[in-house]
């Protein structure tokens, strides 16, 4: 077969169509992919959301480690030191006055105790320590200083009782001393001893103008009232009377050997001297109780 003969011999129908098929297809593939790539793009441009760049993934940190919380501490509690406060100032003591000064702070420190008319005559006339210091001199040594005393004595005179066998004291003059036993009942001798203690230095110097030491003054209270408290107990009414002169004495030896001041205490009855001994006996255990404490 010649070459013409080769040229001029028809395809087979079905090898054309073949042909002509896979163009078709691959030109509708590009125009497809083509109508997709603006259809991207217009999407692209319509929506504004641009495909992300390339961009390096963030790095990833580690997660921190969590450390248990420590448990709580409780504050130690502060130590607080205690100042002590600085001590109040005592208040000064109001200075003693002297001795010839003395009147007036002693009447102002009685002036709220009872005192009655005789303690108020004893008060009036000056010189209050030096008097009262003499009338302790006197009485410890068991003299009765009736001109000191703040009580007068009795006008009456002494009675006796006279049977025709013998003279004795009347009982009826005991009732001349009643007035006198009361008052003393009467006195408050705390509230005195308390209001006259602060003078104490000022009796003792008193009681030095006799020559004695000081302190001779304590000694001579309790021996006052010793003495007044060793009394004897008895019965005047029953005591025998002797004339002696111009006075009447006692006829028992023992009784009128008795120290001045215990038969003037006697002269009072056995009544009004149960009162006084009880006076005195009260009046030592306070003096010595502030005698202790100073």
């Amino acid at each position: 077969m010649t070459l013409d003969n080769l040229r001029r011999r028809p395809t087979p129908v079905s090898s054309l169509g073949k042909v002509q098929m896979g163009a078709i297809t691959g030109a509708q593939l590009a125009l497809m992919i083509a109508l997709l790539a603006v259809l991207a793009a217009g999407g692209v441009v319509l929506s504004g959301v641009w495909p992300p760049a390339d961009e390096p993934a963030p790095a990833v940190r580690p997660a921190p480690i969590s450390e248990p919380a420590p448990e709580p501490v409780e504050p130690e509690p502060e130590l607080t030191t205690m100042v002590a406060a600085p001590p109040m100032p005592e208040p000064e003591a109001e200075p003693l006055p002297t001795l010839a000064e003395s009147d007036e702070p002693v009447r102002d420190a009685l002036a709220d105790i009872p005192l009655g008319v005789p303690g108020q005559q004893f008060l009036t006339p000056s010189n209050v320590i030096e008097r009262s210091t003499s009338l302790i001199y006197l009485m410890a040594q068991g003299d009765v200083p009736y001109k000191l005393l703040p009580i007068a004595r009795p006008k009456a005179a002494f009675a006796i009782y006279d049977d025709g066998t013998q003279v004795v004291a009347d009982a009826a003059g005991f009732s001349r001393y009643d007035a006198l036993a009361q008052w003393l009942n009467s006195l408050d001798l705390e509230l005195l001893s308390d209001a006259l203690a602060w003078f104490t230095p000022l009796f003792r110097e008193a009681w030095s103008y006799y020559g004695g030491e000081a302190s001779g003054f304590d000694m001579a209270v309790l021996t006052t009232l010793d003495l007044m408290i060793a009394t004897p107990d008895i019965e005047l009414s029953e005591a025998r009377l002797i004339r002696k002169e111009a006075v009447w004495v006692y006829e028992e030896p023992a009784i009128e050997a008795l120290p001045p001041l215990q038969k003037q205490i006697l002269r009072m009855g056995p009544d009004n001297a149960a009162t006084l001994k009880g006076v005195a006996g009260r009046a030592r255990l306070i003096w010595v109780e502030q005698l202790n404490s100073q």
